[in-house]
């Protein structure tokens, strides 16, 4: 299963998509998750999530989890996965009640940070509802669960930056073995003098060990010939990530893109 987030989602850190319509009564189940984002520690037995409905209908609530990879580009591929176990699988939750899940795994840890998604998504009503009543939408909730390794090295590097086609170009590379996410990445176009002549920023998602995500932001025409160097910052939970380059291609600038 692959998924790209979206701009809002890459925010918030939690993902919550749509997983189907039902007749119903023309609303999403108001499911609260407690806390967004789950982390195994080196030694610990486990960590627990709280499923609350605050909605006004007894729902049912099923939960998994997969093994998480992306490319370059946010993608998700989301696959079952043992490795992880939890308990329960199944609720049903009255309006207003709590339960929580609990987490954990078994194996050692490893070199690198393990990477996981727990989903929790509403399960269609038992008793037939009646087409006249609407649509239902039926919630579903992707929450990250990141596995410690055995040591953590946080490290980020901006690298491949560059200015092609009036567009700037960098990637964000993770060679550390735990993830980082990033909240927010500034790209400057400066002049001949080292003046600033524009700035674009772009919010940006997780990088998982090993990984790294690219990306390419819009400037006009005008603007594009008179950059001579650029300078790239990354905002992250782990830190700031800096890099300055010279504008290299030989034909850097491109009719203004399309709106």
């Amino acid at each position: 299963m692959r998924l790209h987030p979206s701009a809002w989602a890459r925010c918030l850190g939690l993902m919550a998509v749509l997983s189907g319509v039902l007749p119903g009564a023309g609303h999403a189940a108001s499911l609260e998750v407690n806390p967004v984002r789950l982390e195994l520690e080196t030694g610990a037995r486990g960590v627990v999530v709280t499923v609350r409905n605050q909605g006004t209908e007894t729902t049912r609530f099923q939960a998994s989890v997969h093994t998480w990879v992306q490319d370059e580009e946010g993608r998700m591929t989301l696959e079952p996965t043992r490795e992880l176990f939890f308990f329960p699988s199944m609720l049903t939750l009255e309006p207003g009640e709590s339960r929580p899940i609990r987490v954990g795994i078994s194996s050692a840890p490893r070199d690198t940070e393990r990477a996981f998604r727990l989903i929790v998504e509403e399960l269609p009503p038992l008793a037939p509802v009646q087409p006249s009543m609407g649509l239902k939408i039926l919630t579903r909730v992707s929450l990250p669960v990141f596995v410690a390794p055995r040591h953590k090295d946080v490290q980020g590097r901006v690298e491949d930056v560059d200015l092609r086609q009036s567009r700037f170009h960098f990637r964000v590379r993770n060679p550390g073995t735990v993830n980082f996410f990033i909240r927010q990445t500034r790209v400057r176009g400066l002049d001949a003098q080292g003046q600033r002549l524009v700035e674009k920023d772009q919010v940006g998602w997780y990088v998982l060990p090993g990984g790294s995500q690219v990306f390419a932001l819009d400037t006009s025409a005008e603007h594009c010939q008179r950059i001579r160097s650029l300078e790239v910052e990354v905002e992250t939970d782990r830190g700031v990530f800096r890099h300055s380059a010279p504008v290299t291609a030989a034909a850097p600038c491109g009719p203004t893109p399309s709106p």
